[in-house]
């Protein structure tokens, strides 16, 4: 990744951190375990209230709740100089999805007790809520949280009044029950939300988040190379530059909208934006990000 897309950003606890770092991190964040102290919250200059995209319908989160996750992921992935950040690519759209759909309403977890406290890491999800209910037992806590400790609902608050009340949560610090059980704490779910985070905006446009291919340009993440018929194999493990590095394309319009149908998130994209879709060129490979 070249140095100009690895722009240094002031760090919550002092120092610096670059989105390449940020997301290094966070490639390899899971849910248990999670909590990062004062290096994985970059603030920015300004913060503005965020505002319901009226333009997607939403299908689980009410609009505050909307709100809250906006600005909540945007201070996690600010626009800056390097380039958009988590509101203008669409993150909460893509998490409300999510949400709606099999991931978000457990269809694949086990939540039938018993369930302990792990030591570690790698036991799996361990309360009986999915991660939808979760979602909408914290995000009042926090609500209140907010109000409580810094005087104002999250989105109205000064962007390092921001940062600060995600490094609550990311060490531990907040007070916050989740559905009445400690089991899942305010560390568990920052790092699931960070994870929502980053799958927004570095998912498959089909899935609501990294709309125009936002964080697909800033990694240098060519989409799906075969949309031009590309013989992308020669670029690959070579130092031959890919000519469209910047310029990505998302899946044909078929395998699109099956995978997005799978993932419970809606593609709106014009038929324009798939220039070699048709009804049987479909491919059922699925690009970066969740499913569902």
């Amino acid at each position: 990744m070249s140095s100009s897309k690895d722009r240094e950003q002031p760090e919550a606890g002092g120092g610096t951190m670059s989105r390449g770092t940020l997301l290094r991190r966070g490639a390899f964040a899971g849910i248990a375990g999670a909590s990062i102290t004062g290096g994985l919250i970059a603030p920015v200059a300004t913060a503005e209230p965020a505002a319901a995209d009226t333009s997607t319908a939403l299908r689980f989160l009410f609009d505050w709740e909307y709100e809250y996750i906006t600005a909540m992921a945007e201070t996690i992935w600010p626009t800056d100089q390097s380039g958009p950040g988590a509101r203008e690519a669409g993150v909460a759209t893509y998490i409300d999805g999510q949400l709606a759909g099999s991931w978000g309403q457990g269809h694949r977890f086990y939540l039938n007790g018993p369930f302990f406290q792990p030591q570690s890491t790698g036991h799996g999800w361990q309360i009986p809520m999915t991660p939808a209910e979760v979602y909408r037992a914290f995000l009042p806590g926090f609500d209140v949280y907010c109000k409580t400790r810094y005087g104002n609902p999250y989105p109205q608050l000064p962007a390092a009044t921001q940062t600060q009340a995600l490094t609550d949560l990311s060490a531990g610090t907040a007070n916050i029950q989740i559905g009445g059980t400690t089991a899942f704490g305010v560390t568990d779910f920052f790092g699931m939300f960070r994870e929502n985070v980053l799958e927004g905006m570095l998912s498959d446009p089909a899935y609501g988040g990294n709309k125009n291919m936002v964080g697909w340009k800033w990694v240098g993440f060519p989409g799906d190379p075969m949309q031009r018929g590309d013989p992308y194999e020669k670029y690959i493990f070579t130092t031959k530059a890919y000519p469209y590095e910047h310029k990505p394309l998302p899946l044909s319009k078929p395998a699109a909208v099956t995978g997005a149908g799978l993932g419970a998130a809606a593609t709106d994209a014009p038929a324009a934006d798939f220039p070699n879709a048709t009804a049987t060129s479909a491919s059922t490979g699925m690009s970066t990000g969740t499913g569902g």
